[in-house]
């Protein structure tokens, strides 16, 4: 089904899908209510026209907004984090061979270049946004013929339909960043994704992408005034002779009449002032500062990107293309600092207000992208486009959050006070990568009793005494009990960013389920069934004893379901925990209402917190 057309003069671009779109948006809609019908925009810097499958229109491809656009605003989504796209990509008229660009080698990779005929040319790739909502841009670059290269680009809005992506997943981040400081930065990596935070950051994946957004304009205006200069008047006292004197104040005149008459002029010495326009002024060391500066960190970070490129799997190696732009930058940096204008200057920062840096053209700009990339990240809609992680790893780390703080609030414990609660926080610098990093939170209840709650907790052979006798298990959240007299009760929870999907459905019993949810969604059945393994691989005791107890009293998914409690209630999933102990909690973010998130999860929490 093609859900997408856009065409202009010799670029056309389509998109097809074999996704069921109508369960698609449908879901969709359930999540972001009625603003799904104007959720995204579609941008291209080639005008031309632009027809899409929506749902108002039976999905049938038609036409939308001018013929003669630019951009095409408030419109419903047609591309799906949970759904797989052929983008195909139509040149005519193109002498030399396209590409694609991407920041990824994998994705440029991906796309097929085949000559279908003189100077017409196809692009072809199968791409899968999932667990990566976000903006994506399809950058390309080609030759028209008799024409320069030029680089162009058709950007979209890839939507999931389990969160609403705009506020709840913006909550999410948020919840995140409150706790661990600069996460949200630490996660750039993948796909394209807007933002809104102002402060300050250190992070060079931040600073690059900034930079990568005003690159181009800051060149054109440091070339500007190089060409432009701002220069300083300044008055020099000088001695000369009367013949090298070419301006005569009346003054001056009446002296050399005196002087001629006295017959000295050829040995007299004449004081005298000239105007001098020096290009040494405050203004200009300050350009010559943030070249100096800029040049450095981006020479640094490229030099980065070179050793790790070298290290990294093929599938997560940085484009060639993209390497080249970046050198390409850094040696028109230093060409600039060499200029003729600003060779011989030294770099100043500024140290008081300048009106030439606020008001003089060429100079404010210079002066505006500095601030911004000093500033760290002030981005709204449509400025800077910034990468996120996969959303499932944010998920995950924010369902651990959300237990985190219904535990102490069901304690009646405060984390500023640490008699009551001692957390060791793992240093979340590569917090999903395999490694033995833990976040730990121990809550001290005033009757003696104790409360650990770990996140990525590992079980192996070698875990002291709850340990597994064969491979090794690390659930995503682990909540143990220790009561009084040191009996424990631990409970395992995995995060599980996926539902049961009609379109990918395990058996019969799955599309049973599906008939009769009730309007209230259901996890995957392979995400239950792991943690039945979790309770069966995970034991308690020592090594040398002929039988060990199991550890685990019970495991639970959490997962992005909707639906009103009463039905969960009537559902498989939540009636299994009262008689197995395995089960599944809802837990959606709420940036309208956070204190409804997780009702049932901190229903059943409290049970156990707070049972004798």
């Amino acid at each position: 089904m093609e859900v997408l057309s856009f065409k202009s003069a010799n670029v056309e671009i389509s998109a097809n899908t074999a996704a069921d779109m109508a369960k698609c948006w449908q879901r969709f809609r359930g999540r972001a209510g009625d603003k799904a019908e104007v959720y995204c925009d579609y941008r291209s810097t080639l005008r031309g026209s632009l027809a899409l499958a929506l749902p108002r229109n039976g999905y049938a491809l038609s036409l939308t907004g001018d013929a003669d656009c630019l951009e095409w605003k408030n419109l419903p989504p047609v591309f799906y984090e949970t759904a797989l796209y052929n983008i195909s990509i139509y040149l005519s008229d193109v002498e030399t061979r396209p590409c694609v660009l991407h920041k990824l080698k994998e994705v440029t990779e991906l796309f097929s270049v085949i000559p279908i005929g003189k100077h017409r040319w196809l692009m072809s790739a199968p791409l899968s946004f999932v667990n990566e909502p976000g903006i994506f841009e399809l950058t390309f670059k080609y030759k028209p013929c008799g024409k320069p290269e030029r680089t162009d680009t058709f950007s979209f809005r890839v939507v999931s339909p389990k969160l609403d992506t705009k506020d709840d997943y913006n909550h999410i981040l948020a919840e995140i960043n409150a706790h661990y400081n600069e996460i949200v930065f630490q996660y750039l990596t993948l796909t394209l994704q807007n933002l809104q935070r102002g402060g300050k950051s250190d992070n060079d994946v931040v600073w690059l992408s900034i930079f990568r957004n005003i690159a181009k304009d800051y060149e054109k205006w440091v070339r500007f005034i190089v060409n432009k200069p701002h220069l300083r008047q300044t008055r020099e006292v000088r001695h000369d002779r009367a013949d090298r004197i070419k301006r005569w104040t009346p003054q001056m005149a009446e002296r050399f009449a005196q002087v001629e008459a006295e017959g000295r002029l050829e040995r007299e010495y004449f004081r005298h002032e000239e105007i001098i326009h020096t290009h040494n002024t405050r203004e200009n060391r300050f350009v010559k500062f943030t070249l100096n500066r800029i040049s450095k960190r981006l020479a640094s970070i490229v030099a980065t990107i070179k050793a790790q490129n070298a290290q990294a799997k093929e599938a997560d190696k940085i484009a060639d293309s993209e390497i080249a732009e970046l050198d390409g930058y850094v040696g028109s940096l230093r060409r600039l600092a060499n200029s003729p204008l600003l060779r011989n200057l030294r770099g100043e920062p500024l140290r008081s207000e300048s009106m030439v840096l606020q008001k003089r053209n060429g100079y404010a700009q210079v002066y505006k992208y500095w601030l911004l990339l000093q500033k760290g990240i002030e981005l709204f809609e449509g400025a800077n486009a910034i990468g996120v992680r996969p959303i499932w790893e944010l998920y995950e780390l924010w369902c651990f959050l959300k237990m985190r703080q219904m535990t102490a609030d069901i304690l009646g414990l405060h984390f500023g006070n640490p008699e009551e609660i001692r957390e060791d926080p793992m240093p979340m610098v590569r917090p999903f990568e395999d490694n033995t990093q833990e976040h730990k939170v121990f809550y001290h209840c005033a009757d003696g009793s104790m409360v650990r709650l770990l996140y990525q907790h590992k079980y192996n052979r070698k875990s002291g005494e709850a340990h597994t006798a064969t491979t090794e298990n690390r659930p995503d959240i682990v909540l143990t009990i220790v009561k009084p007299d040191g009996f424990e009760l631990t409970y395992l929870f995995d995060a599980k960013y996926r539902l049961l999907d009609d379109n990918k459905l395990n058996n019969n019993e799955d599309r049973e389920e599906l008939a009769v949810a009730n309007g209230a969604d259901t996890p995957p059945s392979d995400a239950i069934n792991q943690m039945h393994r979790y309770r069966d691989a995970i034991y308690y005791g020592s090594d040398n004893q002929t039988h060990a107890a199991k550890e685990i009293i019970g495991g639970y998914i959490l997962f992005p379901g909707h639906g009103d409690n009463e039905s969960v209630r009537k559902r498989f999933f939540y009636k299994s925990i009262e008689t197995v102990n395995i089960g599944a909690f809802p837990l959606l973010p709420d940036a309208s209402d956070p204190s409804n998130e997780g009702t049932l999860l901190f229903e059943f929490l409290t049970k156990i917190l707070t049972a004798p």
